[in-house]
């Protein structure tokens, strides 16, 4: 979801919605403080954060699958599929499953490794435990659900946005959390901070007070068709688009024009055409996310237009200490082991 301007700050309105939160926050805490219900027979790593939107989940997901694989492990992620109307269990066919069933999150990261959609969660992890039975060095890797009750976590991985942080420090609807800040920090295994944000320093000195360690992290360019220089019409519906922007800075693109779309936007026609018409009439070259490019390519004969006329600039997870995914995987096999 995009995060409404007033979450970065406890003004008048933030207060006014304060009441709200302290209802909600009871609510979410006690679905949180429930027992998980159901062990896998297979480790489980969870991505997730502590608050709403996006802070950097799926690209660490996709991070830890290709480690995960070049350690000749066996990983299946496991996602919600959001704004999807498969409930499932269901094992995600690219070729098959389109973003309106699964969401676009989760025929991403089958580009990487089996992928199953799953509101229950628990269901979902008794499909991979059928699914990779013969499997050596199998390991779940969800792609959040770190606030889900039902299904035990052998290592929660939180990741942080930088910028966005905590925000003002509320709970849902007065702020971005998603539940009481103490006992999620309480319940994480280790936490990333993902950029150079203004909020970085104080989050390494609050996550060190309360004996959490913590990574650093960057959003990197990995591929890009165009050279330094370009003007392009650039747009997005991602959580966070000033991501997308920085990225843009870093391959010294010239952004002439842009759209900004919802988080999980799906494209009118006529928003298609419309972004084809903004760049032609200026010579502009268009790029966008792998997110949206994964939309387009499934909207019909106008989304493959845009689709095949759009530079797609990837993005990788990228983490200073180089060791970070193996020692990841590593501890959430070595709690599995001890259960």
């Amino acid at each position: 979801m995009k995060a409404p301007g007033f979450w970065t700050e406890r003004n008048t309105l933030a207060w006014l919605l304060y009441p709200f939160s302290l209802v909600y926050g009871r609510i979410s805490l006690s679905r949180f403080n429930k027992k998980e219900r159901y062990k896998a027979h297979m480790p489980v790593l969870c991505v997730g954060n502590l608050v709403m939107g996006g802070a950097g989940k799926t690209p660490t997901a996709l991070a830890l699958g290709r480690a995960a694989a070049g350690l000749n492990l066996s990983p299946i992620f496991l996602t919600r599929g959001f704004k999807g109307s498969e409930s499932g269990p269901l094992l995600v066919d690219p070729a098959h499953h389109s973003i309106a069933e699964v969401g676009d999150e989760a025929l991403l990261l089958a580009r990487v490794a089996p992928t199953i959609v799953a509101k229950d969660r628990v269901a979902g992890a008794k499909l991979a435990e059928e699914l990779n039975r013969e499997k050596d060095g199998s390991i779940i890797i969800m792609d959040d659900g770190f606030q889900n009750p039902y299904l035990y976590k052998d290592f929660n991985l939180i990741i942080v946005d930088s910028q966005q942080s905590i925000g003002n420090g509320f709970i849902f609807p007065a702020g971005p959390l998603r539940a009481p800040l103490n006992p999620q920090v309480r319940r994480a295994d280790q936490f990333v901070i993902v950029g150079e944000g203004g909020k970085a320093p104080q989050l390494r000195q609050l996550l060190a007070r309360l004996g959490k360690a913590s990574s650093h992290a960057s959003l990197q360019p990995s591929r890009c068709s165009l050279l330094g220089g370009t003007r392009v019409f650039a747009f997005c519906g991602i959580g966070h688009p000033d991501k997308f922007y920085r990225t843009l800075e870093q391959l010294e693109l010239e952004v002439i024009d842009y759209q900004d779309f919802d988080d999980h936007h799906t494209f009118s026609s006529e928003e298609i055409e419309a972004i084809l018409n903004r760049a032609e009439a200026q010579d502009l070259d268009i790029v966008t996310t792998s997110k949206d490019h994964v939309r387009l390519q499934q909207l019909g004969e106008v989304g493959a237009r845009l689709a095949q006329k759009a530079h797609v600039i990837e993005v990788d997870m990228t983490f200073d200490d180089k060791s970070f995914p193996r020692h990841a995987l590593e501890q959430a096999r070595r709690k599995f082991s001890r259960r």
